[in-house]
């Protein structure tokens, strides 16, 4: 155990709490990790064996809050009730969801989308995790007869192909002045409509 009495794994968190307070303050281009350090009142020699860098770090911040996102959207898949219902809504969350981190927390998004630009592992497990849950939502609409049994991975890439016009974050970020759920449904709808 370090000197503050906190596990490895405490410090991590401690310190990616502190960076989004300052991310929040000060834009993440001012978040330094010596300010965060005397933030956790340690010393920037100590949280540099968490974290190697300042980029490590803003990329710990965005990785927590896409963790959290993907559990969400995971929570969803699992329900029970009708597959397209929950296609419909898995698109919506996502749109939601990202729409909210650009107006509610520009700084934190702006690193978002730095790592996401730059295609980080977490980055890529974001990617793989969203695949896997419309794959496991298009299954069950295939069992149920939803959707025609096509090729799971084909019918999967399509609808986030559909999709990809509201969830980039590029594209989130440029639209998000309009109100494009409306737009989001009917386009995800009529894909639907086309697979069934």
């Amino acid at each position: 155990m370090p000197r503050t009495g906190l596990t490895a794994s405490e410090i991590q968190d401690r310190a990616v709490e502190i960076a989004i307070d300052q991310i929040r303050e000060k834009g993440f281009e001012k978040v330094r990790l010596v300010d965060v350090a005397k933030g956790m009142g340690i010393s920037h020699a100590a949280l540099y064996s968490h974290f190697q860098d300042k980029t490590a770090l803003l990329d710990a911040v965005s990785e927590r809050w896409l963790v959290k996102l993907d559990e969400k959207q995971e929570s969803l898949v699992v329900e029970k009730r009708d597959p397209i219902q929950k296609i419909l809504t898995w698109f919506l969350n996502l749109h939601r969801m990202k729409l909210e981190k650009v107006k509610l927390d520009p700084e934190l998004f702006k690193a978002f989308d730095m790592a996401a630009e730059e295609s980080k592992p977490f980055i890529q497990t974001h990617l793989s995790n969203m695949r896997k849950q419309m794959s496991s939502l298009v299954v069950e609409a295939i069992n149920q007869k939803k959707i025609k049994k096509r090729d799971v991975n084909l019918i999967t890439e399509i609808l986030i192909s559909a999709g990809t016009a509201f969830t980039h974050p590029k594209l989130v970020a440029q639209y998000s002045a309009e109100n494009r759920e409306p737009l989001l449904l009917e386009t995800i709808e009529i894909v639907l409509k086309g697979l069934s």
